[in-house]
């Protein structure tokens, strides 16, 4: 590899390490906040859940304006998941369903009407149909690009990560109960803002990765070579 080429791979994973530094200390500025001002940044329809749902829609428009159209267009089902996970900041996997779409009453609950189960079971089956496309066509270059420290590969490794990170701080008290472990409040508000703020997280890094795929290559192919 040439120095111009390697300046271009660490310029990029600085991008990716400095976006995940901001992302963390956000959750420590907020956590140091007063409560009735990290309850109005956090609430349902807040500055962070707005801001997450906008940084889905960035990612959406950065796909269309930065890469090549075939590109986008073969690649479609990431816009599809961007807008997806959009909506579930919005509640909409809940809003306009009796139950829920990812509730398994929604299918079983007598409550519910058959042309909603319907409809419903329409759309989850179009979802997991999308999941399975993307992952047959990405899995393997994700994993070889995260052994060789890509970083757009890296970038989205972290947004999973926070994934699991908002998987996991999302009702851990009630979580952890069964397990004889009870939480103070203290502990119970640092989650509450891990989760939050991590939600924020995903989009950024995602966007992160869809600027670089963009840019590295170009860059790349700008840099004088030092090669002799």
């Amino acid at each position: 590899m040439t120095a111009s080429a390697q300046n271009t791979v660490t310029g990029g994973k600085a991008i990716v390490f400095g976006m995940t530094v901001l992302v963390f200390a956000m959750m420590a500025v907020v956590a140091q906040l007063p409560m009735p001002m990290q309850d109005s940044l956090l609430a349902e329809g807040g500055p962070f859940e707005t801001l997450s749902v906008v940084g889905y829609g960035l990612c959406i428009l950065l796909m269309f304006v930065l890469w090549p159209a075939a590109s986008a267009a073969r690649r479609w089902y990431f816009a599809v998941f961007m807008a997806l996970f959009a909506a579930r900041e919005l509640d909409l996997d809940k809003k306009p369903f009796t139950e829920g779409l990812l509730k398994a009453r929604q299918f079983s609950s007598d409550g519910v009407s058959l042309m909603e189960k319907g409809v419903a079971g329409v759309i989850l089956l179009a979802i997991i149909a999308t999941g399975l496309i993307l992952l047959r066509r990405e899995t393997w270059g994700f994993i070889r690009g995260v052994a060789k420290g890509a970083a757009p590969q890296l970038a989205v490794l972290i947004g999973l990560l926070f994934i699991v990170v908002y998987k996991l701080t999302d009702g851990l008290a009630r979580k952890l109960e069964p397990f004889g472990i009870t939480l103070g409040q203290d502990q119970i508000d640092l989650a509450y803002v891990i989760e939050e703020v991590g939600e924020l997280g995903i989009p950024l890094m995602f966007a992160v990765a869809i600027y670089l795929t963009y840019r590295l290559p170009r860059l790349a192919a700008a840099a004088p070579s030092t090669a002799p």
